[in-house]
């Protein structure tokens, strides 16, 4: 295909001119991708421009930023006559930064409000993801500046002690980057807790002394020639920084971990590899894939908790290495917040559009939905569903003498924005107020989350209540016989359903009930389930069989196969 691109380069520049301006025609500002919802896991990317080198071959950028936020992929194609093509696919996430947006522009966007977090007592967690060559030890490294610079120079509120470590996942090894490669450990303490065995850790005091220790791990950090990279990184490279509060010392330590995650690479980079090679591959992907369901699983917990009907989630943190590093950012029961943000990085050039549609589809998996709800009306009794303005009409009822400041300490947080404030951060905010002591400032806060905890209990018993009168008033369905043939998706009957199995695919007739009455007919039919993965998607489990009478088949449901992700999708989805 390189070679077909150069034949046909000037075609594929202009074609690419020619469907840019029809987007920006047919799009509306309503489509726009900048999301003002806050959630503790947003998922951006970052395309990087073409280097002088890429530029010298005479690469054309395949990846462009539209002017409404999305990512656009432009992948060259060979029509069956022989004539060049180009098919385009988009992309929208939490935010796309375009070739002009540098380093500075995301820390400000995104990052700076992480720093503020830690050092009021909680956690955060950068990755950097993508294939390898297109930026994403350069972005980390650029991060790692700004937030040292912002942590050693006084200007976040409070005083603490800064203490941090450097060190790499290497399949199931982990090496110290601070002190010359030396093998550590992880093991799991009586509460929990992944504990580092081994680790040196270090107590810069100023920038400059943290800066030099992030190049000495550098040096130090394994990489690889590989045929988009002469030093590929071939590892994960985990930067832990701890926050200790100085002036609170029975406080929660905040944390904040930056991970440089290992490139990946196509399967057109692989074919020269060695056997090693190939192992360490194996396990990088194999660690992407378990950190892509952990983060997913995590952000699904994170947006249903507190609801009546929330359910476990498994979160499978002990299936690699990396991930059980990182099992604090995802564990449900720590009681620390971590917000997490993730980078995508991305290399424009179109003859590596295809690794590039990977890495986006990888972000879009991390990127969990939403589910649409109605808003539950403001209710005094319930904090989460204040307003900004019910939220500063309360400080001012309740914070006692002297007031405090609405503005200083709720300036525009939401009601369940509030009641997630760590106790160190709402505080510091109320001591803002002239004249409000420590003792004044905890006792507003904990005035608010017995409010918070009595709201829930609240709110379950409510739901418990509708759930139960819908249940007995709703209308009983008439069951109806459809007509069923084999290959037909079908919703069961509520007696029906087993292991999670709503859904069932007919595959043939049980030949023992041919002989019975129309609605008596039996059918052998495999289990199909919702996909762990992927929205929306479901799989098919053949060798899952049952025999179902046809009058338990209740609503014939669309579904259509889909060979790239080898799941069943909603018909017309």
């Amino acid at each position: 295909m390189d070679a077909y691109f150069f034949e046909n380069r000037d075609f594929f520049a202009n074609r690419i001119e020619e469907l840019e301006i029809l987007s920006r025609s047919s799009r509306t500002a309503e489509s726009s991708d900048q999301s003002t919802e806050v959630h503790d896991t947003a998922v951006c990317v970052r395309i990087r421009p073409l280097t002088e080198e890429e530029i010298g071959w005479d690469h054309v950028q395949g990846v462009l930023r539209d002017n409404f936020g999305a990512a656009n992929i432009y992948e060259p194609r060979r029509k069956v006559n022989g004539k060049p093509d180009l098919n385009r696919t988009s992309f929208t996430l939490d935010h796309v930064y375009g070739p002009d947006s540098n380093t500075k522009d995301i820390y400000n966007d995104r990052v700076q409000d992480l720093v503020q977090w830690v050092g009021s007592g909680g956690m955060s967690m950068l990755l950097a993801y993508g294939q390898t060559g297109s930026g994403k030890t350069f972005t980390v490294s650029g991060m790692e500046k700004l937030v040292v610079e912002k942590l050693m120079d006084g200007t976040v509120s409070g005083k603490w002690d800064v203490h941090m470590c450097i060190f790499e996942v290497a399949g199931s090894n982990m090496y110290d980057l601070l002190n010359e490669r030396k093998p550590i450990g992880i093991l799991e303490d009586p509460f929990g807790a992944m504990q580092l065995v081994g680790v040196l850790e270090k107590k810069p005091t100023t920038s400059e002394e943290f800066l030099s220790l992030i190049d000495v791990a550098k040096e130090l950090r394994s990489t690889e020639t590989t045929t988009k990279n002469d030093q590929s990184s071939r590892s994960h490279a985990i930067c832990r920084i701890r926050v200790v509060n100085k002036e609170s010392p029975n406080s929660p330590e905040g944390s904040f971990l930056l991970v440089d995650l290992a490139g990946s690479e196509a399967s057109a980079d692989t074919q020269n590899h060695s056997r090693e090679r190939m192992a360490e591959t194996r396990e990088i992907n194999k660690s992407l894939t378990t950190l892509k369901d952990c983060i997913r699983a995590r952000a699904l917990w994170s947006i249903g908790r507190g609801e009546a009907s929330q359910k476990h989630v498994h979160i499978p943190f002990r299936t690699s290495k990396l991930t059980q590093v990182l099992k604090s950012a995802f564990d449900v029961s720590n009681t620390q917040t971590c917000k997490t943000l993730v980078i995508a990085c991305i290399n424009p050039s179109i003859l590596d559009v295809a690794h590039s549609k990977n890495t986006l589809r990888y972000a879009e998996m991390l990127k969990v939905p939403v589910p649409k709800a109605k808003p539950r009306p403001f209710d005094e009794r319930i904090p989460t569903t204040w307003e900004n303005k019910h939220v500063q009409e309360w400080i001012s009822k309740n914070s006692g003498r002297p007031p405090m400041n609405p503005l200083l300490l709720a300036p525009r947080e939401n009601g369940l924005q509030f009641c997630r404030l760590q106790e160190d951060e709402f505080v510091g905010r109320a001591m803002l107020t002239p004249g409000v002591k420590p003792e004044q400032a905890k006792l507003l806060y904990y005035k608010l989350w017995a409010l918070h905890i009595d709201s829930r209990a609240l709110m379950n018993s409510a739901s418990a209540s509708i759930e139960t009168k819908s249940a007995e008033t709703a209308p009983k369905k008439p069951q109806k016989l459809k007509v069923v043939k084999a290959g037909m998706f079908f919703r069961l009957d509520e007696k029906e359903i087993k292991d999670g199995a709503e859904i069932v695919m007919a595959l043939g007739v049980d030949t023992a009930s041919t002989s019975k009455g129309r609605d008596e007919v039996r059918w052998i039919c495999a289990a199909v389930r919702p996909a762990t993965d992927t929205p929306g998607a479901y799989e098919l489990f053949v060798a899952n069989q049952r025999v179902i009478e046809g009058k338990r088949l209740i609503d014939e449901v669309k579904l259509k196969y889909d060979i790239h992700t080898r799941y069943y999708l909603i018909a017309g989805s």
